[in-house]
């Protein structure tokens, strides 16, 4: 008996199929892009009620919870390879426990939108550190990208609009942030090539949650319960999970249909979205200063990237 011969489906039904996976992968990636620009303003809401080291602590554990339940809900278990527990430590440890501890300790003394805009200095950090390592080669081009950018860093150091306002102490930690992240993805890079996605960032972030357990610990014991709020405490929740968890997810599903090319146009817009929400949130005041040191950093990061 024959098997029945199914006829193809009309060009215009495959069309309409293939616009509509573009529009969920590009709703896909505005969502991941307002889950990372919001994180900022849930952490700075967060530290208004909670300790920041007890944040940093905290941060870290829920995103590695979160991961680890979505990993294990898809059947994932715990497997490493040879030799490869001590690598997951280091970059455990210096990608993520420090980066994260470096910004939020860094938000504390600055303002969201300082943060965010040093923080858009990730790619650079990525090129020196992957130039430094062997793996890439910096152009004259790219050279001239990386200047803008720390000319804009320049006058985001000279831009102090208020006495509590934003500080240069503050975009320090943040800037150290950026470099121990620059740390995780070039040193990462192997390791990326050989487990999936959602399994090397489990493994990542329960890594760095286990070198801040101490900490946590430590930091549990003298959190003033009767000061958090249901804000205080919904900004962290939110930040560990929709912020990390959900950001990830949501760019994962993106980049099923979509080339990272085009993905990459959604970093531009964190920033400003983020700055706006500080706006919205805390009153962030914009100086000449901070927005020409912006243009220029999101300028140096263009050019650097462009191939």
């Amino acid at each position: 008996m024959r098997g029945a011969v199914h006829s193809p489906e009309p060009p215009g039904v495959m069309a309409g199929r293939d616009r509509l996976r573009l529009l969920k992968a590009y709703l896909g990636m505005s969502a991941a892009t307002l889950f990372w620009a919001s994180n900022a303003v849930a952490v700075k809401l967060a530290l208004q009620e909670i300790p920041q080291l007890a944040t940093a602590a905290l941060r870290i554990t829920l995103a590695a919870a979160t991961l680890f339940t979505l990993y294990t809900a898809q059947g994932g278990r715990i497997r490493l390879r040879s030799g490869e527990a001590r690598t997951f430590l280091r970059l455990g440890l210096w990608g993520l426990a420090l980066s994260f501890s470096s910004f939020t300790l860094g938000l504390n003394h600055t303002s969201v939108s300082h943060a965010v805009f040093v923080g858009a200095l990730v790619p650079l950090a990525v090129l020196l550190l992957a130039w430094r390592e062997g793996q890439e080669h910096i152009a004259l081009l790219q050279i001239g990208g990386l200047a803008l950018s720390l000319l804009g860093v320049l006058f985001l150091a000279l831009d102090k609009p208020a006495a509590s306002g934003p500080s240069w102490q503050g975009d320090l930690l943040v800037a150290g942030g950026v470099a121990c992240f620059a740390y995780y993805t070039v040193h990462g890079k192997k390791l990326v090539e050989k487990y999936s996605s959602l399994q090397f960032n489990t493994y990542s972030f329960l890594a760095a949650a286990l070198w801040l357990s101490p900490l946590l610990l430590f930091e549990l014991t003298r959190l003033p319960w009767n000061q958090i709020t249901w804000r205080g405490g919904c900004s962290l929740l939110y930040s560990a999970t929709v912020g990390s968890a959900g950001a990830y997810l949501a760019q994962y599903y993106s980049l099923r249909w979509v080339k990272a090319s085009r993905a990459a146009v959604f970093h531009y817009l964190q920033p400003p979205l983020a700055t706006a929400l500080g706006l919205l949130f805390f009153s962030e005041t914009l100086t000449t200063r901070f927005l020409l040191g912006a243009a220029l950093i999101l300028a140096g990061v263009f050019v650097a990237e462009r191939r």
